[in-house]
């Protein structure tokens, strides 16, 4: 929370005003939901950007959005240079890891040191968009669907009335792209808002997950299909590490 607050004080104090589009282009990692949180808190709308697209596509989306700004990964360094001189509405950049960025951009560790206090924001929550989730754009080019603060919380709210996860308690293990609906909001905002934890994994691997399981005493994990096939081939001594998910 201080975090995100702080983020949300640098954004403002750099120009980002209400409405304004702030892209997010990040691994799952707690840097993630610290700018998620503190580009919203600021009152701007928050862009995630699926890690597996090509520059141009990146672009696109960020043109399209208008976006003034844009958090990326430090992985993700030489494709946002390569696309910079296409986005004209582009004020500033903060790359997100270790090390110096690039002249010109922020560190996002440095970001959140100034420790600042966040503005404050009037925010219409039926009204108001908290994020825009771009499609996949297989039949044309990716549109953006607008989500509202509403939109969001009550996707939460669901949530815990179907899960019936215990605040202080539960902990979810995300390893699925927080960039897309899903583990963003199963993973990352209902956690969040509801007194729980999440674990965030970068990159899907079966012996990594069975490890943060262990070792996280996580209770839940959300994944699709061919993840689930994977832990199958999995042997007694990874297997066993899944204990904690049983928990009554």
């Amino acid at each position: 929370d201080r975090a995100s607050d702080a983020v949300a004080a640098e954004l403002a104090a750099r120009g980002i005003r209400k409405g304004d589009r702030v892209g997010l282009y990040c691994p799952n990692s707690d840097a993630f939901a610290i700018a998620y949180c503190g580009i919203v808190k600021a009152g701007a709308v928050v862009v995630p950007i699926n890690l597996l697209l090509h520059p141009r596509e990146v672009a696109y989306i960020l043109g399209d959005s208008e976006a003034r700004a844009v958090f990326y990964g430090s992985a993700f360094r030489a494709s946002i240079d390569s696309i910079r001189g296409m986005l004209p509405a582009l004020s500033f950049c903060v790359e997100i890891g270790e090390g110096s960025p690039p002249s010109g951009d922020l560190a996002f560790a440095d970001m959140i040191a100034a420790g600042r206090e966040p503005p404050e924001v009037s925010v219409d929550p039926r009204e108001d968009v908290a994020a825009i989730l771009y499609t996949s754009g297989t039949t044309g080019r990716p549109k953006g669907a607008m989500l509202t603060h509403r939109n969001l919380v009550s996707n939460t709210f669901s949530l815990r009335q179907a899960l019936r996860l215990e605040p202080g308690r539960d902990r979810i293990v995300v390893v699925l792209p927080m960039f897309h609906s899903f583990a963003a909001t199963v993973g990352m905002l209902f956690p969040l808002l509801h007194g729980c934890s999440f674990v965030p994994i970068p990159r899907f691997d079966p012996e990594a997950v069975a490890n943060a399981i262990a070792e996280t005493q996580a209770t839940l994990f959300i994944g699709v299909p061919s993840m689930y096939a994977s832990f199958l081939r999995l042997g007694e001594a990874d297997t066993a590490k899944f204990e904690p998910l049983s928990r009554p």
